[in-house]
């Protein structure tokens, strides 16, 4: 693979290994571990290997293009890592100097490849797992882990709108296929299947309605690793409100 990467196809393999979840930026995505991208692709990996067709009720050639997709992107970020190493390296290093956090003894010591934001909140509206983060709070390994698993134990949109009616088994492998061709990873497939037609505004906004309603809180991730207490994740929660209202406040 060459050494000279577009911004696009390094964005696309993001969002295709960890999901468009965090509105990253290539100068972000140059930050990453290689351990915490080594991990969730492994995940995404068992995810989409084509001997799990029959589990997840897709067509093998389907879950096949899945899987070449998945490796092509993870070459795309690892050259992009290998490319940017020297900073990288320098940045480790600089982390490693500096004392973890109260709470980082739930992490395994082992793993020098995670590392803790240290710098300023953005100022900008945020859902609790990225506030978690930005507040020092969590690993970006740990809320990767987090937005995996949420990610995974919710039902598909896909197959609530198979379950609804809506969308057929040949409507939802067109989709995939068709978003696969266009290289539109950045798109999530309800986002797609609305602009190409195969679902209206009020199904779009139902089934990510449904989605959500069924999809357990974020929250209870931490709790349940003991990184926080619940009574933790409450003060947190007032504080993203009040921030999230602040930064409202600030942009109108």
């Amino acid at each position: 693979m060459p050494n000279i990467l577009h911004n696009k196809d390094i964005l696309n393999a993001y969002y295709l290994i960890f999901g468009p979840v965090l509105g990253v930026s290539v100068d972000t995505i140059m930050d990453i571990p290689p351990m915490t991208l080594k991990t969730a692709y492994r995940k995404r990996a068992l995810e989409t290997h084509p001997d799990r067709c029959l589990i997840v009720g897709k067509m093998k050639t389907e879950m096949n293009e899945q899987f070449i997709k998945l490796n092509l992107a993870y070459e795309t970020l690892q050259t992009a890592l290998k490319i940017s190493a020297p900073s990288d390296k320098i940045h480790a290093n600089n982390i490693k100097k500096e004392p973890r956090k109260n709470n980082s003894n739930v992490n395994n010591p082992k793993n020098s490849a995670d590392h803790y934001y240290r710098g300023h909140i953005p100022n900008r509206k945020m859902l609790i797992g990225q506030f978690l983060y930005y507040s020092g709070l969590v690993s970006w390994k740990t809320l990767i882990d987090a937005l995996a698993r949420q990610k995974m134990q919710r039902p598909a949109v896909g197959q609530i709108a198979l379950k609804w009616g809506i969308l057929s088994k040949k409507d939802i492998h067109n989709i995939l296929k068709q978003r696969t061709i266009e290289r539109k990873f950045d798109k999530r497939f309800v986002e797609y299947a609305y602009l190409k037609g195969y679902l209206t505004s009020f199904q779009r906004l139902a089934l990510i309605g449904k989605q959500r309603s069924l999809q357990r809180p974020i929250g209870i991730f931490f709790v349940e690793k003991g990184i926080l207490k619940s009574k933790d994740m409450e003060i947190m929660a007032r504080k993203l409100h009040l921030h999230n209202h602040k930064t409202a406040f600030k942009n109108n």
